[in-house]
């Protein structure tokens, strides 16, 4: 080969290697992203409940649509009613997108009003939802509480985990907007906690959620062993239908504010965010990932098989529902504020 023609075949390849490399780099960033991590989904309570049922599902489902296929765990960071997970999300996770949360139900409530929230409730990048929440306030038979209206002329024992949680701030809620005389023990680990001491006679009323009614109590709700007081929900649905809500106890515009950021726990339910900062091409790999799998038909019936509630919600839809709550003139948020820390105080 002559040397011009060896010259030529160099440049050829010099120019098709250039090529390569910059068809490589101009790839999708996302593909592959995850791939050899370990993705981490948090949430705030013990395993033995809903948030962990919804933590787990979603690490089953969730590896085959992140790009890369990583590993994915659920795993719980409890403590203070849902604010330990949260700061430590907001303040100290990697924000590489493999940190993720299940956020408590009261997170915004907590990060606009609660004095120990190190975090800016605008500050996450929500993901999607699995289910809306619906949680039932009951008392036994034996109580002898049959509705709110019983329990405005006697004491009645409930029983819930952090005093900011709903399971807790509901009851007092409850005595300085109806009325009523409900003695609250909080501390419990969660739901399950609760609801064993309730089951043992130990409190009178307990919250639970509509998925434990649909597993075990439909009967005793039916033949009236189980009392339904009221429901803590975002809005009025089917299951309920007839029992009272807490969003319909506000008499003013300051209560009606309270109560819109205090509910729209239930509208976020068991949805999935990430924190702020975290590169925009793994968010939305994060959030086709998600979309991908809330329409497999595979999660789908395992949601059924496990008897879990599903209701789910785009990243759009449910980011949409937290910022319409978030919407409040400064006179508002301040008479709001005040409201807050009288239930805090009565939770203490």
């Amino acid at each position: 080969m002559s040397a011009r023609r060896i010259i030529l075949a160099l440049v050829a390849l010099c120019a098709s290697t250039t090529l390569a490399v910059a068809q490589t780099s101009s790839a999708p960033t996302s593909a592959g992203v995850f791939a050899g991590s370990t993705v981490r989904i948090l949430i705030p309570f013990d395993m033995a409940g809903t948030y962990g049922q919804y933590a787990q599902l979603a690490a089953q489902h969730l590896r085959r649509h992140l790009p890369g296929n990583p590993s994915v765990i659920a795993q719980q960071m409890t403590g203070a009613g849902g604010l330990v997970v949260v700061n430590h999300v907001a303040n100290v996770a990697q924000k590489d997108g493999t940190v993720a949360m299940i956020p408590p139900i009261n997170v915004i409530q907590d990060g606009l009003l609660h004095p120990s929230a190190k975090y800016d409730p605008r500050g996450f990048e929500w993901i999607g939802r699995m289910m809306e929440l619906v949680q039932l306030g009951v008392a036994t038979e034996k109580s002898g509480v049959a509705s709110l209206e019983d329990a405005k002329t006697r004491s009645v024992s409930a029983g819930g985990s952090g005093t900011t949680n709903p399971t807790v701030m509901s009851w007092h809620i409850l005595n300085m907007l109806a009325g009523t005389k409900f003695n609250v023990v909080s501390g419990y680990k969660g739901l399950p906690d609760s609801q064993l001491a309730w089951e043992r006679n130990e409190i009178d009323a307990v919250m639970i959620n509509w998925e434990t009614v649909v597993e075990r109590f439909q009967e005793p709700i039916k033949s009236g062993k189980i009392k339904v007081l009221f429901a803590y929900a975002g809005r009025s649905l089917p299951e309920i239908a007839g029992r009272p809500v807490l969003g319909d106890f506000g008499r003013n515009e300051v209560e009606k504010a309270f109560l819109r950021i205090y509910t729209v726990g239930a509208e976020i339910g068991r949805s999935v965010v990430l924190p702020k900062g975290v590169p925009a091409d793994r968010v939305a790999a994060w959030r086709e990932g998600f979309a991908r799998m809330l329409a497999d038909p595979e999660f789908a019936a395992d949601t059924k098989k496990r008897n879990l509630r599903f209701d789910p919600l785009s990243s759009t839809e449910i980011a949409a529902i937290v910022t319409r709550s978030l919407d409040l003139t400064p006179e508002t948020l301040a008479g709001v504020r005040v409201l807050f820390d009288k239930v805090l105080d009565a939770s203490k």
